[in-house]
């Protein structure tokens, strides 16, 4: 196996998929290569960030209750020993009727909560795939995002088959009020936008963003921009990075 072959690994050890024989094979070769361990490393970054990719989604947990109790609501009807005023039936008919009716609109409004919170929750998931099936592409290339005089603060992985990247960023605080960070491909001298992010109050974000058809490029770059993101770089990027092809 040669040392490409060693390296289109990495992703696969990082998401915990290799098999016990695969992943011995694999972390004896790393006991003697610095490259795949960066590999590796890089990878970690993001297999870390993931959990963050998106807000959890679940039904609240007195939602069950909650139906259950209106399922088994009764209404017991004891038989009558005196006569009793037409008007009070009526009445008694429509209180029973506006109780009905209350209980089914709450029933549906616990129904329709519930429908939104699996709806969010396997767009979470759907979103999650989208970002590991990115990081395992045969043809993913990185780049490392940094300013002068400082460590790298973000990494990208670009699939030119997928037409993504996936960009994990680490220790940038977020943008100040109105304001946004945009994200630039350097395509033949010319930036163009791959879309706008902010981080958590923690500093760290992982997104996904489709990068135009037919858009080519080496050289990515990170500005701070108005909120909404500018069609041209107002200023110069604050951290840049080159992708390597694995």
């Amino acid at each position: 196996m040669t040392d490409h072959q060693w390296l289109e690994l990495a992703a696969s050890y990082a998401l915990g998929a290799l098999t016990a024989d695969e992943r011995a094979g694999f972390e004896t070769h790393l006991a003697e290569c610095a490259t795949c361990r960066a590999e590796v490393q890089a990878y970690g970054e993001v297999t870390g960030l993931l959990v963050h990719a998106a807000p959890a989604s679940a039904p609240p947990p007195e939602l069950r209750e909650r139906i259950l109790r209106e399922a088994r609501r009764r209404r017991p009807l004891g038989p009558r020993r005196v006569p009793v005023a037409p008007w009070l039936a009526a009445a008694a008919c429509l209180v029973l009727a506006l109780g009905t009716g209350y209980g089914y609109l709450r029933e549906r409004a616990a129904r329709d909560q519930a429908s939104r919170a699996l709806a969010a929750a396997r767009d979470t998931l759907a979103a999650r795939d989208s970002l590991v099936a990115t990081l395992l592409s045969p043809d993913v290339g990185t780049a490392a995002l940094a300013g002068p005089g400082r460590p790298p603060s973000a990494r990208l992985f670009w699939s030119p088959s997928r037409r993504r990247v996936v960009m994990a960023v680490f220790d940038l605080p977020p943008a100040p009020a109105g304001r946004t960070y945009q994200l630039w491909a350097i395509a033949q001298g010319k930036p163009v936008s791959l879309g706008i992010f902010n981080t958590a109050p923690d500093g760290r974000l992982t997104a996904a963003m489709v990068v135009p058809p037919n858009l080519s490029f080496e050289v990515t770059a990170v500005t701070e921009e108005p909120a909404g993101g500018s069609p041209q770089p107002t200023q110069q990027p604050f951290l840049t990075g080159k992708v390597a092809a694995d």
